[in-house]
């Protein structure tokens, strides 16, 4: 608004010749009246000729463009059907890389169809695009410990971004740290042992942790999760040392709890890269060949390894929020369960799961739900939605606005494979082939 009407201004470029470059300049376009209309400026000024110059060079590149119209229809049809079929094959390898990242190039192209020259191309596409990590999914329950959601929100002052990663990256236990705007100003996923020792760690971690700042601490497990997991740090591995078993005369054998120190080896080197060869992991571990192949299946077949993964690094423009539904009514909660797990395995992303992580909570009590979210409108959908469908919650959001150690996985899951798949069929009594209709599988 300038002297009492409102100016419409461009931000443009002009080449300036005799500096040999291009010039930032705002031109003046002229002023809107009350009904919406633009009033031009009259522009007689030398550097107008920059942006007539300009104008003139668009308006042939419309006249050219004009002249193919029919032939760049055909062309962007022919596109665009080339385009739904290598997004097709695309989501294809992403969910079977995210079921398993060991997967072999002919059983993926007895999944897409296509060639193995063609699966290998898009492979390396994605991994490239999405900056994509080979993980495991580690069960950390055989080891007897469980995963922790520390709260954090500080009273008067906040320590800085290099504070934070400082004090808390070096805590072996601590798995993902992430800045969030909210109510809550922290929030942490670490893992605890599952008994009386827990209440000690967490103590001891909330005293030690920052202490000169005031800070109310909210701990709560996290369980039943059967959605998403947290990645494990490589420090962890330093309190996994604790579960390498130590052959003595009162125990020839590893506890239900224990791992050998082969295991431990090969459970270390895979968290780094879970796609890596056999042979490559028996030369860095210095072991014989064939005796980290051997090691994995026992860990897979004891069921610590869940699965060897995928963690999109990279997902283009987006955010991630912490969804947070307190219990404030028992009964109309327990009638909105079912929408919710119903939910959780028919939203689709673009790229990955919409929803990355999802648990019960005891304080607050109810239910944590991580989500990707693209843009702004799609923060409000899913707001909207919850407040449509899920009853007896109070819902709030948790802005994600830096992750300072850790990662949120990202994958594309095969959502037949979730707990909350089970419920809905066993308790909920659903037809599994109607779930299969809503999940909207492309193949």
């Amino acid at each position: 608004m300038l002297r009492g009407r409102y100016r419409l201004f461009q931000a443009t470029s002009v080449y300036n010749q005799e500096k040999g470059r291009s010039d930032k300049v705002t031109r003046y376009l002229g002023w809107l009246t009350d009904d919406g209309l633009l009033i031009p400026a009259n522009h007689r000024d030398e550097r107008s000729k920059g942006f007539k110059e300009i104008e003139r060079k668009e308006k042939e590149r419309l006249a050219e463009m004009e002249g193919s119209v029919q032939e760049m229809e055909q062309k962007k049809s022919a596109d665009g059907v080339r385009k739904r079929e290598t997004g097709r094959h695309e989501k294809e390898i992403l969910r079977a890389v995210s079921m398993n990242a060991r997967i072999t190039v002919p059983e993926l192209v007895k999944i897409t169809g296509i060639k193995d020259t063609a699966v290998n191309y898009h492979l390396k596409n994605l991994e490239k695009r999405y900056d994509i990590e080979y993980a495991l999914e580690i069960d950390i329950e055989k080891f007897g410990y469980v995963d922790y959601i520390a709260f954090a929100k500080f009273v008067d002052k906040k320590p800085k971004y290099d504070e934070i990663k400082e004090e808390l990256e070096k805590i072996p236990y601590v798995q993902t740290v992430m800045i969030t705007k909210g109510k809550y100003d922290m929030v942490i996923l670490l893992i605890a042992e599952a008994n009386s020792e827990a209440r000690g760690t967490l103590y001891d971690f909330t005293r030690k942790a920052f202490p000169s700042y005031n800070i109310e601490w909210t701990m709560s497990p996290a369980y039943f999760s059967g959605l998403g997991f947290v990645p494990v740090r490589e420090n962890f591995f330093e309190v996994l040392k604790e579960k390498v078993w130590k052959r003595t005369k009162e125990k020839p054998k590893p506890a239900h709890d224990e791992i050998t120190d082969m295991e431990y080896e090969v459970l270390k080197a895979m968290n780094k890269n879970a796609a890596a060869d056999f042979a490559s992991i028996d030369r860095e571990i210095g072991a014989d060949r064939g005796r980290s192949n051997y090691a994995y299946h026992r860990l897979t077949e004891r069921g610590i390894i869940k699965r060897a993964t995928i963690n999109m690094r990279n997902l283009q423009s987006r955010f991630d929020v912490i969804f947070i539904l307190n219990t404030i009514n028992v009964q109309e909660w327990a009638g909105s369960r079912e929408k919710l797990l119903l939910d959780l395995i028919t939203e689709n992303g673009s790229q990955a799961d919409t929803y990355s992580f999802a648990c019960d909570i005891m304080s607050p009590k109810g239910v944590l739900l991580m989500a990707h979210v693209l843009k702004d409108q799609d923060l409000e959908k899913i707001t909207e939605k919850f407040n449509d469908k899920i009853k007896g919650m109070l819902i709030y959001d948790l802005i994600v606005t830096n992750i300072v150690t850790g990662s949120i996985n990202s994958r594309l899951f095969d959502k037949l494979q979730l707990k909350q798949y089970e419920i809905l069929v066993s308790y909920y009594k659903y037809d599994p082939e109607k779930i299969k209709e809503m999940i909207n599988w492309e193949n």
